[in-house]
């Protein structure tokens, strides 16, 4: 109630000092208020209404009772200290606090998407596409990409092959080059799921191209995977996504020809995606990437 009282008494203040101005402060100065004990919320509220930009600076070791609240002013402002409206004003906080583990880690979920259906093996890979082969794992590359060795056809269908796999409806954030947040995670995650596999089989688009472009000449597919002690084939692309390790992108037709049980397999994807999404898993939730430096 205290504290309610004073925050409201803040903005009848800077609501009153703007109507009428005193000879002591020019227009654009106002004195920090005493926020002492305030949270984020309650400190955006009160500068939102003195109209001044913030900016907030974790700082300190967070429990459960001063998750977000002020700790002081940074660049050595304080309370009561005089500052023009037309500058950032830092604020420091302590940080969020998590009751748990604040850092992701791969969930053991239920495979309830697609598998692969045997009928495919009917169809030729290269043309018209949409049929599966075996191939070995030769070495993890990041997320959404891998290099396999591969029947005969494969080479003979793409001439100066990469010998570089991209997997079809998804994209990993980037790992190497320039590394962006929770691209080690997905990259992680699937380098695990295929060297983990007793077995590995590429199915190729028949509404998609063999290769993405001629500059990368990478082959295009769906990837399916064979864990120990399962009899059928998960669909790669679909595990990755559903952990919200990958989001559902460069989709150009890809998946809608073909079908598992009702649904397309592009349809499996943003069915995954939606999963990931509306249970805050991965880069959708509020855990951490462990492999990012948030300094």
């Amino acid at each position: 109630m205290k504290k309610l009282f004073s925050l409201i008494l803040i903005i009848i203040i800077s609501f009153l000092s703007g109507c009428g101005k005193t000879n002591e402060l020019d227009e654009d100065i106002i004195l920090l208020p005493d926020i002492t004990g305030y949270t984020r919320t309650e400190i955006e509220t009160v500068f939102e209404n003195l109209d001044v930009e913030i900016f907030f600076i974790d700082l300190g070791e967070a429990t459960d009772s001063n998750s977000l609240v002020f700790i002081e002013y940074g660049q050595y402002f304080s309370i009561g200290d005089k500052f023009s409206i037309e500058d950032f004003l830092p604020i420091i906080t302590y940080p969020e606090y998590f009751s748990g583990n604040p850092y992701f880690e791969v969930l053991e979920l239920h495979y309830d998407g697609p598998y692969l259906g045997e009928s495919f093996n009917l169809i030729d890979p290269v043309d018209p596409r949409g049929g599966y082969f075996e191939v070995t794992l030769k070495n993890c590359i990041d997320g959404d990409t891998a290099k396999f060795e591969y029947p005969q056809i494969i080479y003979d269908a793409i001439p100066g092959f990469s010998n570089n796999t991209r997997f079809l409806n998804m994209d990993t954030e980037e790992t190497y080059g320039t590394p962006e947040e929770w691209g080690k995670p997905g990259s992680n995650y699937t380098c695990d799921l295929l060297t983990s596999a007793e077995s590995i089989v590429l199915q190729t688009d028949p509404n998609d191209g063999l290769i993405d472009n001629e500059d990368y000449r990478r082959l295009l597919s769906w990837i399916w995977i064979q864990l120990p002690e399962e009899e059928e084939y998960f669909l790669l692309n679909y595990m990755v996504v559903i952990q919200g390790l990958a989001q559902v992108k460069y989709e150009y037709g890809s998946g809608e020809t073909i079908n598992y049980g009702e649904f397309t397999y592009n349809e499996w994807m943003h069915i995954a995606e939606d999963y990931a999404i509306l249970n805050e898993l991965g880069q959708w939730g509020d855990l951490l990437d462990p492999y990012w430096n948030y300094e």
